[in-house]
């Protein structure tokens, strides 16, 4: 019967909105998707991302969160051939288990390397390349349409909607490593949902146009500083290849940028056998002492 209820939870808060674990436990003892005597025990159903805990504590679902929500993409190319070429415009969508659309059919993430969405003949209307087309859930199926005119990037209102998408992407915690690249936007987005149920109501330029800039995600100064926590930026030119590559690889990981440089400069350090502690602070340096064999392990 637990199977029975994870099929069918995100259904009842759809229905009736947020709920506590034991209100939630309580509809579906009555509706007999569940055997189950204590709440806690429905947990586990509930772990996957399409779900999220509200800051009181109670349980709401993605499809709640995201219904009358428009996110843009601009078109590639011309549109043809039914398959919609995007970057990670269309993360948010990806917390629901099916995509219905209201014109008949499903759309669907492409399996080629490049992020795409397929859908049946005709499911995307007729656009020039860089125009925008905007998807809205309407809680059962996706609406595909031309986006009206929208603000730009340095809008005031794209301005507000960054500084809140950097507030809740600083307060997300990192995951375990995984497979999965899209976790932290998906959450970082539907967490914002939580505080401004009305964030994407009015279709704004795409996500990739609207992604918290570096400083937004920075600590806030606020307070006393943790000097365990502190940290010296360092600027390193390197090739623009090496930092797309870079960046490439942090994305698939889930990690911001910068973070995923640390990580690969403390491996670099822990490859390096460093020279004995010298009493002598005005000794010359001996480059003998720094042994580079280790790289190859």
């Amino acid at each position: 019967m637990t199977r029975a209820f994870a099929s069918a939870a995100a259904d009842l808060l759809l229905e009736h909105g947020p709920l506590s674990l034991v209100d939630l436990h309580t509809l579906a003892v009555e509706q007999g998707l569940t055997r189950s005597k204590t709440p806690s025990s429905l947990r586990p159903s509930l772990s996957c991302d399409q779900y999220v805990v509200r800051p009181d504590g109670r349980v709401d679902t993605a499809a709640r969160l995201l219904r009358d929500q428009s996110f843009t993409t601009r078109a590639r190319a011309t549109v043809h051939e039914d398959v919609l070429w995007t970057y990670r415009d269309l993360d948010p969508l990806v917390a629901l288990p099916r995509l219905p659309l209201a014109t008949g059919g499903e759309m669907t993430r492409g399996a080629s390397a490049v992020e795409s969405w397929t859908g049946p003949a005709g499911w995307l209307p007729a656009v020039a390349a860089g125009e925008l087309l905007a998807l809205r859930w309407d809680g059962a199926a996706v609406h595909v349409e031309v986006a009206p005119p929208t603000s730009d990037g340095s809008s005031e209102r794209a301005r507000d909607v960054r500084e809140v998408l950097g507030r809740h992407a600083r307060g997300q915690r990192h995951r375990s490593w995984s497979y999965e690249p899209r976790s932290s936007l998906t959450q970082t987005v539907l967490s914002a949902l939580v505080e401004e149920p009305e964030l994407f109501t009015t279709p704004l330029p795409p996500l990739r146009e609207l992604l918290p800039l570096p400083e937004d995600l920075r600590p806030q100064d606020a307070g006393e500083r943790d000097r365990e926590r502190t940290a010296t930026i360092v600027e390193v030119p390197v090739p623009l290849r090496t930092h797309e590559e870079l960046a490439r690889r942090a994305d698939l990981l889930g990690e911001r940028l910068p973070d995923y440089v640390s990580l690969l400069l403390t491996a670099a350090a822990d490859r390096v056998q460093l020279p004995a502690p010298r009493l002598d602070r005005y000794e010359p340096y001996d480059p003998d002492v720094v042994h580079l064999d280790r790289w190859g392990r």
